[in-house]
């Protein structure tokens, strides 16, 4: 990996959080406010992936804040168009509190499910917006930073579980890259679709 890498993405994390707090600012909508959570949860496990390298993948919090990030960010794509947002969110509560207070089998139960259902809402519903022209067709870039999210939250949970699917070098050098263009993809696609149509 490039030295800077792990600082580019802890910027491309800050744009994303700007882009989220922006929206926030000017609709006051419930998912702008989703989305700035979830884009400050990724801040966050950037800034502590660029100051501790893969050690921060053992921190306590990180699983936690790795499952905020997905949920929150498929709950706010909900609730742009629907108030059944609050079933979805209600279901990323549940899913963290088992994960803290489950048992083993729970734990990863919660944790894929949460991860999976929460990255097949972020692929395929902006691109279902806007394909029914609900949202602008911008929309679809907020897809293509899902699907890159879907992939380094993959690489990501496999290396914390200890099975890579691929090789750890490989992990290690697609891990920042991916991280680095989901956040920017998916900022670029929140601001110019004005966030799925809210504004």
């Amino acid at each position: 990996m490039f030295p800077v890498e792990e600082w580019v993405t802890v910027v491309s994390g800050l744009a994303f959080t700007a882009v989220a707090v922006l929206l926030y600012s000017r609709t006051k909508q419930i998912s702008a406010l989703l989305w700035t959570i979830a884009a400050a949860s990724f801040l966050v496990i950037s800034i502590a992936l660029a100051v501790m390298g893969l050690n921060a993948l053992q921190l306590a919090v990180t699983p936690y804040l790795g499952s905020i990030y997905p949920g929150l960010l498929a709950a706010g794509i909900i609730a742009s168009k629907s108030k059944a947002w609050r079933y979805y969110f209600a279901f990323v509560i549940v899913a963290l509190v088992l994960m803290a207070a489950g048992s083993e089998g729970l734990v990863k139960i919660s944790r894929v499910l949460l991860h999976s259902v929460s990255g097949l809402i972020i692929v395929f519903l902006p691109l279902v917006f806007a394909v029914k022209r609900l949202a602008p067709a911008s929309s679809i870039f907020v897809s293509i930073g899902g699907l890159l999210i879907s992939i380094g939250g993959l690489a990501l949970a496999t290396l914390m579980a200890g099975k890579p699917l691929l090789p750890f070098e490989t992990v290690v050098f697609i891990l920042h890259p991916l991280l680095f263009l989901s956040a920017f993809v998916m900022a670029a696609g929140l601001y110019v679709s004005r966030g799925l149509g809210l504004e």
